[in-house]
């Protein structure tokens, strides 16, 4: 889809939406609509549980839990703290062991009740069988940057992240270990359409050369709480480089010291990259594309 075509489609897009909230459209429509590639035929669930936390559905029903931060997350809502919520959980992604993205017992807890298999750094993986024996975890199908594995038709490509990486064993003020190194993630689910979540990072040369123009995402989920990750002003220039089709803002309102709304991440896309639509997701809600 060319500028002048893609500029043309918001537009018009716009004018139907109205007043509508974006909510509400989001939660009955796909929020592109078919292209000549054939790609977004299906729809692909994604539930924010605040933080970095979310769960996919994919177009087939895989359940994909990313970063769940479950227990202690201030912006998780309850429903998903309740024994037996999710039904199933086929997959877990992991991108590094900071407490606010891997919590020992969340994931002691998630792995006993649904045995999913599980994806994270190849030394965060190994700690986490050390700590989980049952742990199904899939070092030698996917275990390090670059690698890229096929789970039931859903591909997931680990990729690079510039950010720390130890886990703190006993919560924010526990001691610090470390775990190996952080990452982010593509996803490509069956119908073809990619997802990347960056994980928590800083700008990087990556996104360009590498995200943006290799794998070519079509939504991008991207951190713009700053402090600890990227901030919107960095955000909306990732997205100059990845140039994806829509963006997700996450990693924003925990706590005090982050960026507490997407208010700014909004009007700096709308200046610098207005070809990429941005869903502002609520917490606990689906926005389904």
């Amino acid at each position: 889809m060319n500028n002048l075509s893609r500029r043309h489609f918001f537009r018009g897009m716009g004018g139907i939406i109205g007043m509508a909230s974006l909510n509400n459209f989001i939660g009955t429509k796909p929020a592109l609509a078919n292209e000549s590639k054939g790609r977004f035929d299906g729809k692909i669930a994604i539930e924010w549980l605040g933080h970095g936390s979310f769960l996919f559905t994919s177009v087939n029903g895989q359940k994909i839990l990313f970063d769940p931060w479950i227990s202690t997350n201030p912006k998780c809502p309850s429903k998903y703290k309740q024994k037996g919520f999710f039904d199933k959980i086929d997959l877990i992604l992991w991108t590094h062991g900071h407490v606010d993205h891997f919590m020992l017992t969340d994931a002691k807890a998630l792995i006993e009740e649904y045995r999913p298999k599980v994806i994270a750094p190849w030394e965060l993986n190994f700690f986490i069988k050390s700590e989980i024996p049952t742990a199904n975890c899939q070092t030698f199908q996917l275990g390090n940057k670059g690698g890229v594995g096929d789970f039931n038709g859903i591909k997931v490509t680990m990729l690079e992240a510039f950010h720390s990486a130890g886990a703190q064993l006993t919560g924010f003020s526990g001691a610090n270990r470390f775990v190996g190194e952080a990452v982010g993630y593509m996803l490509t689910f069956e119908n073809g359409v990619k997802i990347y979540h960056s994980g928590d990072t800083s700008l990087m040369g990556d996104m360009k050369t590498i995200i943006g123009d290799f794998y070519q995402p079509d939504v991008a989920i991207l951190p713009i709480g700053g402090v600890f990750t990227m901030g919107p002003e960095e955000a909306a220039f990732a997205c100059q480089l990845i140039r994806p089709k829509i963006v997700i803002p996450e990693h924003y309102g925990t706590f005090p010291v982050l960026v507490q709304s997407a208010n700014q991440f909004k009007q700096l896309m709308q200046k610098k990259q207005p070809d990429t639509h941005v869903i502002v997701a609520g917490i606990g809600e689906s926005v389904k594309i």
